[in-house]
């Protein structure tokens, strides 16, 4: 049984995380996750006042170092501040390290306040990419079409996430996908990139 608070705090993040997956936010029981944590009730509420911010807890921190991770790369992408493709894999590399919490966000979070977060996350990329667009075409583009590109990137990188895939091969397959994107966008751009780096995925 854990002893210190922090270990308390430690065992029911973690099994709140395993309750989540498998529940959901609103089927998700607050007594089977202090069960199998092996705390009282009354030792959860000590720490988190309610099942909402019990999920947050899950999910902000490690959420928090994603937008870090991409929000820094689109900046210096769309400035065009030249940025390496290790960075860009670096943001995969997080994605597979954190699967977890991306399918607790888009498959997990109803009833939450992150209710919603994988539209949330679409208009973000939306606004991201027309800004990347406008940076770079040589004249408008129908935002439409950057909608319709947003969500194939994004299914594409939701079958990584979803998919029976190791860590190696989904690195392959990143690298094969922005040599594609790179290629599709000079075309649509009618331009050229100096390095790999100005082209933005949506995770890489």
């Amino acid at each position: 049984m854990p002893i210190s608070a922090s270990e308390t705090r430690t065992a029911l993040l973690k099994c709140g995380k395993e309750e989540f997956l498998k529940r959901g936010f609103k089927k998700a029981s607050l007594r089977a996750i202090c069960s199998k944590a092996n705390v009282t009730t009354g030792a959860f509420y000590t720490h988190f006042k309610t099942k909402d911010e019990f999920f947050c807890a899950i999910v902000e921190d490690d959420l928090h170092e994603y937008n870090g991770l991409y929000d820094g790369l689109i900046d210096r992408v769309v400035g065009r501040v030249s940025s390496s493709q290790g960075e860009e894999r670096k943001i995969m590399e997080f994605i597979m390290d954190h699967r977890a919490l991306f399918c607790l966000l888009f498959d997990c979070s109803d009833g939450s306040s992150y209710e919603g977060f994988k539209d949330d996350l679409l208009r973000k990329f939306d606004i991201t990419y027309q800004r990347f667009f406008d940076s770079y075409a040589a004249k408008p583009v129908d935002p439409a079409l950057v909608r319709t590109v947003v969500r194939m990137k994004f299914a594409q990188y939701c079958e990584m996430i979803y998919g029976d895939f190791d860590r190696d091969e989904v690195m392959r397959i990143t690298d094969s996908l922005a040599e594609f994107t790179r290629a599709g966008f000079e075309a649509l751009l009618g331009t050229k990139f100096e390095s790999p780096g100005y082209v933005p995925g949506l995770f890489s």
